[in-house]
C-alpha cells in the first residue's frame, strides 16, 4: 500500500502551490481522502454541502442517508481544525428540492423508478465545483472509488471502475459534465475499502466515520408518505386497480402508486390464494398498476435510453461491452450504434431487470475498466426469438413498455 501512495501522491513544489477544495461529506472515505493531501502539504480548503428540505418536518436522518446533521457538521468542522485547514458549509434549500425532491415526487406520482441519489449527487458536485472557482481553487478531490485517465492531447477525461468492485462508483462520475470531470482528483482512486479502513486506523479517525449507502434515500416509511399526501394533490395519488399486463386479470387494488416502486413484489389475494407478482409498470392515465410473474422480467435485450455517453464513444459497428446490473454482475453484451441517446444490448444471457433503473456498461469486466456509458432501462415488451439463420434485427422504441 505503501508503493500506492508513493506513487499517487507525490506533487513536486509547484503543485503544492495549487488550492484544492476537499469535499468532507462527515464520511470515513471524505476524511480519509482529506488526510491524504495534507500530508502530501497541498493547500486545502474543505467545503460541505448541508442538504436541507424544509417541507419534511419529521427527521431528515430516517429518510436521507447523506444528511448533515448539526452535531455531524460540528465533527467536520473539529476534524478541519485538527487538520488545519479552512472550512465552509454550503446549506442547500431551494436547489435541493428543485433538483432532487420535486423530480422524486414526479416520478412517483407517474410509477418510474426514482433516482434522487443520482441527482443529489450530480447537484452537489456542481456545486462544489462552483464554490472551487468563488475560492479561487483548481482542482476539486472527493473520496470516490473511481478512476480518471486524462487524455492531454484532447483534453478529455475517460472515467474508469476502481480496484475495489463492490465500492466502485465510476458509474456516478461518469455522468458529469466535463467541466467538472476534469478538475476532479480521486485519493483513494487506487485503494481497497479494505486499505482505506487499514489508513482510517492509523491516522485514528475510525471514530469519527459513518457509512453512506447509495439509494438508501426518500424510502417509504410512515412518515415519509404522510408528508407526501399533504403536499401532493389528492387526484395525483388516487388508488386505482392491480392488473395483469394484457389487463384482462383484476388482482385487487392500490392505495396509490406512490406506495410502491418499480421492482418490489406486491402480494395480493387470487381465488382466494396469496400471490406475489413484481410491479412492471403503471398507467398513469387510469391509476393501473401492472404486475408480472418474476421470470417476464428475465431480459435477453434490452433499450438504454436518456444515455451519457464517454467522450470516446463513437462506434459505427456493434461493439462488444458489459453491463453491471449490479456490483457483482457484470453480464456480456452487444452494444448496438447509438441513436438519439438510445442504444440496444444483446445479452450473451437473461438476466432480471427492473424498468427505469441506471445501468452501467464497461469495455471490460472488473478492476480498471474504462465507462462506455450509462442509460435508463426501457423493457421490450416481448422478445421474439429469431428464426435459425435470421439475423436479429434492432427493434423501434415504440415496441417497448413506456411512460
Amino acid at each position: 500500500m505503501k508503493k500506492k501512495l508513493d506513487d499517487a501522491y507525490n506533487p513536486d513544489k509547484q503543485g503544492r502551490k495549487k488550492k484544492i477544495i476537499v469535499a468532507l461529506s462527515g464520511g470515513l472515505d471524505s476524511y480519509v481522502m482529506a488526510y491524504l493531501l495534507k500530508v502530501q502539504k497541498y493547500e486545502l480548503i474543505a467545503v460541505t454541502i448541508v442538504n436541507s428540505w424544509e417541507d419534511y418536518k419529521g427527521d431528515p436522518q430516517k429518510i436521507l442517508a447523506c444528511h448533515v446533521t448539526a452535531p455531524k457538521l460540528d465533527e467536520v468542522k473539529e476534524f478541519c481544525h485538527k487538520l488545519g485547514i479552512s472550512h465552509h458549509a454550503v446549506k442547500i434549500t431551494a436547489e435541493f428540492k428543485e433538483s432532487v425532491i420535486v423530480p422524486w415526487i414526479a416520478d412517483k406520482v407517474s410509477g418510474k423508478f426514482p433516482k434522487p441519489c443520482w441527482n443529489c449527487h450530480e447537484l452537489r458536485l456542481k456545486l462544489l465545483y462552483e464554490k472551487m472557482k468563488e475560492l479561487g481553487a483548481t482542482q476539486l478531490a472527493t473520496g470516490h472509488f473511481a478512476k480518471l485517465f486524462h487524455n492531454d492531447t484532447h483534453g478529455t477525461v475517460f472515467v474508469h471502475s476502481s480496484n475495489d468492485e463492490l465500492q466502485d462508483q465510476s458509474a456516478l462520475l461518469s455522468r458529469l459534465p466535463h467541466d467538472v470531470l476534469s478538475s476532479l482528483v480521486l485519493p483513494l482512486s487506487d485503494l481497497s475499502k479494505k486499505e482505506v479502513l487499514k489508513l482510517a486506523e492509523n491516522f485514528g479517525l475510525l471514530e469519527a466515520s459513518r457509512t453512506i449507502i447509495m439509494h438508501e434515500c426518500l424510502k417509504n416509511d410512515e412518515e415519509l408518505v404522510q408528508t407526501f399526501d399533504k403536499k401532493v394533490p389528492k387526484k395525483l395519488t388516487k388508488e386505482g386497480d392491480i392488473t395483469s399486463l394484457d389487463n384482462k386479470e383484476n388482482k385487487g387494488q392500490h392505495k396509490g402508486v406512490h406506495f410502491h416502486t418499480l421492482g418490489e413484489v406486491i402480494e395480493y389475494r387470487d381465488g382466494g390464494q396469496q400471490e406475489k407478482n413484481i410491479f412492471a409498470h403503471f398507467s398513469y392515465a387510469d391509476k393501473r398498476i401492472v404486475v408480472v410473474p418474476s421470470e417476464f422480467l428475465q431480459r435477453g435485450r434490452l433499450l438504454l435510453r436518456n444515455c451519457h455517453f464517454s467522450e470516446e464513444v463513437t462506434w459505427t459497428e456493434p461493439v462488444k461491452g458489459f453491463i453491471a446490473l449490479n456490483p457483482t454482475n457484470y453480464v456480456e453484451c452487444w452494444i448496438h450504434p447509438k441513436t438519439l441517446s438510445t442504444v440496444y444490448l444483446e445479452l450473451n444471457e437473461k438476466h432480471h431487470v427492473v424498468n427505469g433503473t441506471l445501468v452501467s456498461v464497461f469495455k471490460k469486466k472488473g478492476k480498471n475498466s474504462k465507462v462506455y456509458l450509462t442509460g435508463e432501462i426501457l423493457l421490450l415488451v416481448q422478445e421474439e426469438e429469431p428464426r435459425e439463420g435470421e439475423i436479429k434485427s434492432v427493434p423501434k422504441v415504440n415496441h417497448a413498455i413506456d411512460y
